[in-house]
């Protein structure tokens, strides 16, 4: 979704990826009171909360007279399209209908992802976020609840889904090499791949809908980018195309792609073992290796002094780091690709056919 903290003034020790997570958890429970979620959203929420949600665009609902009318409207709206946006849902949203149809329509949200995809959904006037038994919680609207299983159940709808796990697969290898996309190709690769049609208004919302929801984005200098989300500073990214330019591109190979489709390059595995192998009897308890490996690789990636990075590692363990430890680090270091660099920019900006076509 929408980029919604700025992490640009945080320290680096604050920009790992976990410290950004919990960030975005706090926001988020922060933003959603202490009420529990109402069971008919157009229906119930106030109507100045509707007029909100509506003018986020994610549905496409007529101006109309009257407060009833307008919850007519929106209704009308919401299950004019319910097809084609249940088929076009980001994967987290998608579990996340399925968790709540399951449930009875209401389910505890467990994780970052879940309470993103439950505010996202929110916006499409599909459910309701809130507390319940001081725990997040979201709540499908009764309407959907019952239509929803049906229109899961078609041939079409499968056919999309494996048609955006594929899509979804794709972008996030590129934003794992790059760090960031330009939005416009993405956009356009959804609506001819995915979709199959052509750039109508309708495929624009679910197309833009789509990105919004599976992936961070921004606007920085009137350039939408996609984020890789423990990119913490896409404003330098910004700064590096005003100064580098367009330059050679970097060669994406299969291998590559589908390495960075699971978040770890070819090149970067023995030294990702290496580390995480060092580390892993020396943690606090409350720190897991995988995860302590991985916030420190994604730290180098973003260009993050080594001094930082044996910093963020030795708060990570219970002893004194060893010099194993240090030279397993600096190995690491050594062996990660950046994003901010020349080459990473002109890849990013200028992801061709050729690159799309690998998958």
């Amino acid at each position: 979704m929408k980029r919604y903290i700025n992490f640009q003034n945080e320290s680096w020790p604050d920009r790992t990826h976990g410290q950004m997570q919990a960030a975005r958890w706090e926001a988020c429970v922060l933003g959603i009171g202490s009420e529990p979620p109402c069971a008919g959203v157009i229906d119930t929420l106030p109507i100045e909360q509707i007029h909100e949600l509506i003018a986020e665009g994610w549905v496409d609902v007529p101006q109309a007279p009257s407060d009833l009318l307008t919850r007519r409207a929106a209704r009308k709206a919401v299950l004019h399209t319910l097809a084609d946006d249940l088929d076009c849902l980001s994967p987290s949203e998608h579990m996340l209908v399925e968790r709540m149809l399951i449930g009875e329509g209401q389910v505890f949200l467990e994780s970052i992802s879940e309470l993103e995809a439950a505010f996202t959904l929110r916006m499409r006037l599909w459910c309701d976020i809130g507390v319940q038994e001081g725990r997040p919680c979201a709540r499908l609207d009764q309407a959907l609840f019952d239509r929803l299983p049906e229109l899961m159940m078609r041939p079409q709808h499968a056919e999309r889904r494996s048609l955006i796990f594929a899509f979804d697969g794709m972008v996030h290898g590129l934003l794992y090499i790059t760090g960031f996309l330009d939005y416009k190709l993405p956009n356009t690769k959804f609506i001819e791949e995915v979709l199959r049609t052509d750039a109508t208004p309708g495929a624009m919302r679910l197309s833009a809908n789509y990105l919004e929801a599976a992936f961070d984005c921004c606007t920085v200098a009137g350039c939408t980018l996609l984020l890789h989300e423990a990119l913490s500073m896409p404003e330098v990214l910004v700064g590096s195309l005003a100064a580098y330019g367009v330059l050679p591109q970097i060669p994406v190979t299969p291998e590559r792609l589908i390495g960075a489709m699971n978040s770890l390059l070819p090149e970067e595995m023995a030294s990702e073992e290496k580390l995480r192998l060092s580390l892993s009897d020396a943690l606090r308890p409350e720190y897991d290796a995988d995860e302590v490996t991985a916030d420190l690789r994604l730290l180098a990636k973003q260009g993050a002094p080594i001094q930082v990075l044996s910093e963020v590692m030795a708060s990570r363990v219970c002893v004194l780091p060893t010099p194993h430890m240090q030279n397993a680090l600096l190995e690491m270091v050594s062996q990660t690709p950046r994003w901010i660099t020349p080459w990473a920019v002109n890849t990013a900006l200028h992801a061709g056919e050729s690159v799309w076509r690998l998958h």
